[in-house]
């Protein structure tokens, strides 16, 4: 079954003036509930917050007898509001829980000076940056919702920079946050975390969490979404970055240390083979004798090789193998042995080093069809399948399996329970970690 909560946008009501024991009571029986239940599990009510708290649960009771369970920030006073979950059960029987006094507040950040808490997010979990124009009270947030990653998944957000948006162009529904990365060999960025206004907007609506684990703002949860994908991209993204590194030193390009992004136009060129044909023309013809010309058409026949590699990945897909680049780099260090081929040959060797960390990154991180995923992804989809887990754990879990292992993610964080009521498996999955064990 689908999360069995949510929160919506309600209708603004006002509490009425005055309100009494009496006026709650009507209101209930006018809404037609068996039942009016108002708790506070950790602590005492005040008659106000409980005749609010009955009023409310009766005023916003659904016309159908349909259970449905929404947490929501509903006003306990003229001047206060609280975390409350309405429950609305079988035979029209409704509970009023408070959760807590106040919006969600999480965790005191350790300042809050917004560069000082901005340079202690960046370096606490090795961020690339916190980059666009933020408030406070809104990297509070972001504070709250990385605190809540576990530990061993935070060395996923490494060299990840952050950026605040005001909005995304023609991003259709995914309008709140989103994680970007370039999905192949050589990418010399370990991706940005893209947040936006609209991501902060239901904060003061509604909450996740509060029956069974602490209860968190919307942004929070949908923060930890991305941080899905950050988690589950983690093997990709890394390999790819360490890939462009090697690349440019290889050429003798400078080291980048392991937060810095690689310039992706140094990544090009370095991923090129490096041979002056032009000037390999004009030596042919100087040659003499006959060991000097046969290393000589030697080479020309390796290059010729690459050449035909490159057309064929190029227009055709078509890569060359890690056993055949292996061969190629055997038959140039033992054909090519005069000094005169040393600068052709090393270049080979380092352009077939090169396409075999491709070869390699390909077969990790493609299917056999061309299409992306990473282990995390595919472990993940084959447990689906055998578990037969449902897919519609939200609305938007239905789009992908990319976007299932997202909405798991954040709500296993912010309410694990929710997860295991969808699929009890499902939570164990993410209990014992199983989605970490593929990379």
């Amino acid at each position: 079954m689908p999360i069995d909560y949510t929160f919506v946008e309600l209708k603004e009501l006002g509490l009425p003036r005055p309100l009494n024991a009496d006026v709650a009571a009507a209101a209930v029986k006018y809404r037609g509930l068996a039942s009016a239940t108002v708790a506070f599990p950790d602590g005492r009510l005040t008659d106000e917050e409980r005749h609010a708290l009955t009023w409310l649960l009766a005023s916003y009771a659904p016309a159908d007898s349909e259970p449905q369970t929404n947490h929501q920030i509903m006003p306990l006073t003229a001047t206060t509001v609280g975390q409350v979950i309405l429950a609305y059960g079988k035979g029209r029987h409704a509970t009023a829980t408070l959760v807590g006094r106040g919006l969600p507040a999480g965790a005191e950040p350790p300042s809050r000076d917004l560069d000082q808490l901005r340079q202690s997010l960046t370096t606490t979990y090795e961020l690339a940056g916190i980059t666009g124009v933020w408030t406070v009270d809104h990297l509070v947030k972001l504070h709250e919702a990385l605190r809540l990653v576990p530990a061993a998944d935070r060395s996923a957000l490494r060299g990840v920079e952050i950026e605040r948006v005001r909005e995304f162009e023609g991003a259709g529904g995914h309008n709140k946050a989103k994680f970007v990365y370039e999905r192949g060999p050589w990418s010399g960025s370990l991706g940005t975390l893209k947040i936006t206004d609209a991501i902060f907007r239901d904060d003061a609506i509604g909450f996740y969490g509060g029956a069974s684990a602490r209860a968190c703002s919307p942004s929070v949860r949908d923060i930890l979404h991305e941080v899905g994908h950050v988690v589950e991209s983690a093997a990709c993204r890394t390999a790819s970055r360490s890939n462009a590194a090697w690349a440019v030193q290889s050429v003798g390009g400078r080291g980048y240390g392991p937060l810095e992004r690689v310039p992706k136009d140094a990544v090009t060129e370095a991923v090129q083979l490096r041979t002056d044909n032009d000037a390999l023309n004009e030596l042919g013809p100087t040659l003499s004798g006959a060991e000097a010309k046969a290393q000589y058409n030697a080479l020309l026949d390796a290059i010729e090789k690459v050449q035909a590699w490159i057309t064929a990945s190029d227009e055709k897909g078509v890569y060359p193998q890690e056993n055949a680049l292996a061969q190629l780099k055997s038959d140039v260090t033992t054909k090519l042995t005069q000094e005169t081929w040393k600068t052709y040959r090393d270049e080979i060797v380092r352009w077939c080093d090169a396409q075999i960390l491709e070869v390699r990154w390909r077969a990790k991180f493609k299917t056999p069809q061309g299409n992306d995923i990473t282990p995390c992804l595919r472990n993940f989809v084959v447990f689906v399948n055998e578990e037969k887990v449902g897919q519609d754990l939200t609305p938007y879990a239905l789009t992908s399996a990319g976007e299932l292992f997202a909405e798991t993610y954040a709500f296993w964080i912010v309410d694990p329970d929710a997860v295991g009521r969808h699929h009890q498996k499902l939570r164990a999955y993410f209990d014992d970690f199983r989605y970490r064990r593929a990379d």
